[in-house]
């Protein structure tokens, strides 16, 4: 049995995280503390893909671990950014704000539950707006201090590059996710597969950030 286009990059989603993992493992004792967050982001999405693999082998949905790995996922991005930008307002109220996103994630989950299909797509839409807002943030303070000399040689910058395309890509993918599962098989897996081309993009992105970071 041969698989799709949209299968094969599904299935290849993995890959760049396995590397982006990989590397942040290797590099650990070297990080800068403030791209710790993100290297711990990349064990847990393995993990994450892992188990979500191994529930859909079993034919059991996996859309309950969404929730989930979108809280750990924007607390771990918070806490990165907060390190970095050092705003005075995000420092003081990072976990304010992360607590509140749980627990509107917590609040939609409980809504879901007659509803085990539906992606929850609520959720990571205000996900994709905060992590824009929090990237912007970074443009703004990088360029007007200028710390860094040759920005591209700063590794938070092409990770804030791929994660600014990453969840504006993202924020149209799941205001519509739901709309295709109903209306079209073929068109769910078209929009899954560019997902997962973003996905691939993103960590490749971490992989590559996390190998030039500095020493610290």
């Amino acid at each position: 049995m041969g698989f799709t286009t949209e299968q094969v990059i599904i299935f290849l989603v993995i890959v760049p995280e396995i590397a982006a993992a990989v590397v942040g493992a290797v590099k650990w004792k070297h990080l800068p503390a403030n791209l710790r967050p993100l290297a711990l982001l990349t064990f847990f999405a393995l993990l994450t893909e892992l188990v979500s693999r191994v529930y859909w082998l079993l034919h059991v949905s996996n859309l309950f671990m969404w929730p989930i790995y979108i809280g750990v996922e924007f607390a771990l991005l918070v806490w990165m950014y907060s390190l970095i930008i050092k705003n005075n307002v995000l420092l003081k109220f990072r976990w304010v704000v992360v607590a509140t996103m749980i627990g509107m994630l917590t609040i939609e989950e409980i809504g879901r539950l007659g509803q085990p299909d539906n992606v929850d797509n609520i959720g990571r839409s205000v996900e994709s707006v905060l992590v824009i807002g929090l990237v912007l943030l970074y443009y703004y303070t990088s360029f007007k201090e200028m710390r860094v000399l040759y920005i591209w040689k700063d590794p938070v910058f092409w990770i804030s590059t791929a994660l600014l395309i990453f969840f504006a890509g993202n924020f149209l993918i799941y205001t519509f996710a739901n709309f295709s599962i109903k209306y079209s098989q073929q068109l769910s897996y078209q929009i899954w597969a560019l997902h997962g081309v973003l996905t691939m993009l993103l960590y490749s992105t971490y992989a590559y950030g996390l190998w030039i970071s500095p020493r610290k």
